[in-house]
């Protein structure tokens, strides 16, 4: 494959000298040649005077460092990038040497006086595994197993938790799977610092869930760069104080408009949204229903709120939920609340919104629908799960957020004027809150223009939705239909899905890595999230890669059951290898 020219190679980790210390550069032991900037074990970087001529594609072994006092040679070098324009007003160039072998002994001697980049912290951090021991095989575990945990000091699951943290960091699992450091812009090519590698490496990235790419189009970053410059990067105030700017309530007349809804409130997050609007409607003598798979702000909102008939109904499945519905009027519950994914965040499904919609009316509950994935990619026109299914108007919550196929932070909650004046005072998430940037909201208005008068990005997103998954099942994966951009390869055993992640991740391919607790045990998977900027090329590259691993592995062709036992047999993750040489370019 190929990925694009300011992507296509790794970069060493690059070391800077340290505030107040300056590292000369010298051509042979005698002439002074400028100041070091950074250097790696595969190069350096320098401000050169104009004294000497350095052209590129000139080698030499003249090239020395002033290390502390002594002289440290850089061996056999290439001058790799001579720049055109002058960095500073003394006249001084920036010079790029590419040395002939890794020069470890260079960053050794001068250690004292370099720093890493800023962003090295914590368990990027060299020092971070100094002294670490196995204290368990953290493969042996799932994250639950230490939530659950109780005891007299509320803290002790912390303590409980760490020697895992630190098995899978021994086993360089945690650096490929978790917080992994983007030094680039999010999209379907990333930089990413390595800190296994210690380099900064190019990467196809499944990981994004900004759809249409929206985020990255010149048009939305150039009205938020107008915005941001006429009224600074922050709103900070309350809505129901000074937050309620101008680019805010233009933004909730949009989201109405293209939703077919008299009102629009906005809040911070889509988390803040769910969690707003249940605890706002639900009181103690109230039900509320939510589908097994919804999302965890859903989860997390029912569950807080004072429903005293509180139920999960099975995944998708009319049946379990009329069930609970006839129990809860059984019971004399009052109000009743469905409340499901019009997406699946997780697995990707779509939730069959003609029959939650009449089993509502039926049982007279009302039916929210968090249509985050939806919106923007479902659809003729973008409009989400009710345009999909053809029902416009069936939710009678509409909430969504603004961080999908709109690209950037922020969640809502759209229906009838009675229904968005009462949240906008009795959903303390968006009330006692700081509101959304201004900035961001002109650039949200945008995106939104962009969707309603373009089809072209979506028209992308959907070529690419069907031409890789299909291509999966073919190949002989478990994947469900290709219905949204969500797309999961089943490992069943979360082992296997480490194994396979980490051999994903060396091989420069980023995507999401999903076990126990938030999918049911057994049915671990790997989550690939498309978008509209990923190429043929780049998807065919992905499709290769699973391929050669489904084959070393032996997952392919394999029933769920077959596929759950290879990863069962797996009993120990190897600490750490070397990587197996897929290499990009």
């Amino acid at each position: 494959m190929t990925l694009s020219t300011a992507a296509k190679a790794s970069r060493a980790e690059r070391l800077r000298p340290k505030t107040g210390q300056t590292i000369a550069v010298y051509w042979s032991d005698e002439h002074y040649l400028g100041d070091l900037v950074d250097i790696s074990r595969t190069g350096l970087q320098f401000t050169a005077t104009s004294a000497r001529t350095l052209r590129p594609g000139t080698k030499t072994e003249a090239i020395m460092l002033d290390g502390n006092g002594s002289r440290l040679g850089c061996g056999t070098s290439v001058v790799a990038r001579v720049s055109e324009n002058r960095l500073h007003e003394e006249g001084r160039s920036s010079v790029s040497l590419k040395f002939d072998t890794d020069q470890m002994h260079l960053l050794g001697a001068l250690s004292p006086s370099l720093h890493t980049p800023e962003y090295v912290t914590g368990e990027l951090d060299p020092k971070a595994l100094v002294g670490l021991t196995s204290m368990l095989d953290a493969t042996d575990f799932t994250i639950d197993a230490f939530y659950k945990k109780s005891g007299p000091d509320i803290l002790e699951k912390c303590k409980n938790f760490r020697p895992w943290v630190d098995d899978m960091m021994l086993k360089e699992l945690y650096q490929r799977f978790w917080r992994v450091t983007l030094t680039s812009a999010l999209d379907h090519e990333i930089t990413v610092f390595d800190p296994i590698r210690r380099t900064e490496r190019p990467m196809i990235c499944f990981d994004s869930n900004s759809y249409l790419g929206l985020h990255r189009d010149p048009r939305v970053i150039e009205r938020t760069a107008q915005v941001l410059r006429a009224v600074g990067y922050g709103t900070p105030s309350a809505q129901m104080l000074g937050g309620t700017n101008r680019y805010l309530r233009e933004l909730e007349d949009d989201l109405s408009d293209f939703l077919g809804r008299e009102d629009t409130i906005i809040f911070p997050t889509g988390f803040a949204a769910n969690i707003g609007a249940v605890g706002a409607l639900v009181r103690k003598d109230d039900a509320v229903f939510r589908d097994r798979f919804a999302h965890a702000s859903i989860q997390d909102a029912c569950r807080s709120s004072q429903a005293r008939f509180n139920s999960i109904f099975a995944h998708n499945d009319m049946s379990s939920l009329s069930q609970l519905l006839e129990q809860a009027g059984a019971e004399g519950c009052q109000g009743k609340l469905i409340v499901t994914d019009g997406v699946f965040s997780m697995h990707g499904r779509i939730a069959p919104l003609p029959d939650l919609a009449q089993l509502a009316k039926r049982h007279s509950a009302r039916l929210m629908i968090d249509d985050a994935h939806g919106v923007g990619v479902l659809g003729a026109n973008g409009r989400g799960i009710e345009e999909h299914w053809g029902q416009p108007g069936a939710a009678d919550i509409l909430m969504g957020t603004l961080s999908k196929a709109l690209g950037a932070i922020g969640g809502y909650v759209s229906g009838s004027k009675d229904l968005i004046y009462y949240l906008r005072f009795y959903a303390t998430s968006g009330m006692f809150t700081t509101s959304l940037p201004a900035a961001i909201c002109a650039g949200l208005r945008e995106a939104l223009q962009i969707i309603r008068n373009e089809r072209h990005q979506r028209d992308q997103l959907w070529a690419n939705i069907r031409a890789f998954s299909p291509a999966l099942r073919e190949a002989g994966f478990i994947v469900p239909d290709a219905v949204s951009p969500i797309t999961t390869i089943f490992m069943g055993n979360h082992r296997l899905m480490l194994e396979f992640s980490r051999e994903l991740f060396d091989a420069g391919i980023k995507c999401g890595n999903v076990m126990f607790p938030v999918v049911s045990k057994g049915e671990a998977i790997l989550r690939f999230t498309l978008n509209a900027r990923h190429t043929p090329q780049e998807l065919q590259y992905a499709l290769d890669i699973l391929i050669r691993l489904g084959t070393k592995w032996g997952v392919l062709h394999r029933s769920p059951e077959e596929t759950f036992e290879i990863g069962r047999r797996i009993r120990h993750i190897n600490p750490p290898r070397a990587p197996q040489g897929l290499e990009l370019g």
